[in-house]
């Protein structure tokens, strides 16, 4: 017998109707969602090969299964098309494994969002952006994903803002956080073959990020100068002790002239975490570093970031323009990693 839907229908006189309905249901992230009919849901579940109640991953301390169709439902009222589905999948996959550890940066007052990075093949062919205007609007694919994983942790998984989501200010990438990497022009490995992919492998990566932010270093014809530049807005940009990972998104200005210099992205992550230690001092004269201050502050130096591979280097963005971004990852310390799971492809 074939498998069935199990979730509720509901009739609706018109598509007018229907949007009022899920802004009534409390089933929307503040904007229309498109109403996900019987065709729509099937579709994207046929794109990514895969049952109804077939479950994606289970949420440990909400005590969800998350299963298939609920994933369809929520890539549909998105606008996601169904070859969407097979990336969806595997973030949502992702925000299961404990070392992305859903509770903390879900419900945290620190306010991250889920930032995916989409690597291989199949980000040309989605037409994912990863050049102009890269964390803006007008690319249906990179739009539709990422709002489409902030609505599963909502409806699905129960993470409401005020409630589960304790967020004080939050930031716009809880609407939509979700770019691919420019491989094709990259001087460097994409991030998904430093992570154990092979090129020619789909993949993709979460992290529980804090808003993008971007620096301007128009003066500079080195490496040693862009990053210079770069390490002193991270340093500035720290706002708790020390983060457990930071994205570094390299521009196509930024990237020829580091590529032209040969370094590679094990030098500018070497680099990156030497320049970005702040004293105890400094952190304590702040206030985000308890106590006095004493005369071993002065020479005690804390790291942005625990280690130099926690530096994830991405090349992306816009051709023109000697502008870059770094994106502070949630949390302090290990309380949340950056995730890489396979897009599978029936």
């Amino acid at each position: 017998m074939a498998a069935e839907l199990q979730s509720t229908r509901y009739d609706v006189a018109d598509m007018a109707q229907a949007v009022d309905f899920y802004f009534d249901k409390g089933w929307t992230d503040g904007l229309p969602v498109v109403p996900p009919t019987e065709n729509a849901i099937w579709g994207m579940l046929e794109s990514a090969g895969l049952e109804p109640q077939a479950e994606i991953t289970f949420i440990d301390n909400r005590q969800v299964s998350v299963t298939a169709e609920k994933v369809a439902i929520n890539g549909v009222m998105a606008g996601c098309k169904p070859e969407y589905m097979p990336v969806l999948v595997a973030a949502v996959e992702a925000m299961g494994d404990p070392l992305w550890s859903y509770h903390g940066p879900a419900t945290s007052t620190g306010g991250s969002a889920v930032l995916a990075v989409v690597n291989g093949p199949i980000a040309q062919e989605l037409d994912l952006n990863h050049g102009d205007n890269l964390f803006g609007p007008g690319w249906r694919a990179n739009a539709a994903i990422g709002r489409a994983l902030r609505l599963v942790m909502r409806n699905v998984i129960g993470t409401l803002p005020g409630r589960l989501d304790r967020s004080t200010l939050g930031h716009s990438g809880k609407y939509s956080f979700c770019i691919a990497e420019n491989e094709a022009e990259s001087p460097w490995s994409a991030l998904h073959v430093e992570r154990g992919f092979r090129p020619e492998q789909n993949a993709v990566t979460i992290l529980a990020a804090l808003a993008p932010q971007q620096f301007y270093n128009q003066l500079s014809n080195t490496a040693e100068g862009i990053l210079t530049t770069a390490c002193a807005h991270m340093r500035i940009s720290a706002g708790v002790r020390s983060h457990p990972q930071y994205v570094l998104v390299i521009a196509g200005e930024h990237m020829q002239v580091i590529g032209q210099d040969g370094w590679s992205k094990d030098d500018i992550r070497r680099f990156c975490f030497e320049h970005t230690h702040s004293s105890q001092a400094e952190l304590k004269r702040i206030h985000v570093m308890p106590g006095e201050i004493s005369e071993v502050d002065k020479t005690a130096l804390v790291p942005l970031v625990p280690t130099p591979e926690d530096f994830l280097i991405v090349a992306a963005g816009s051709r023109a323009g000697a502008f870059s971004g770094y994106i502070p990852g949630w949390g302090s310390k290990s309380t949340s990693r950056s995730v890489t799971r396979e897009i599978r492809r029936p």
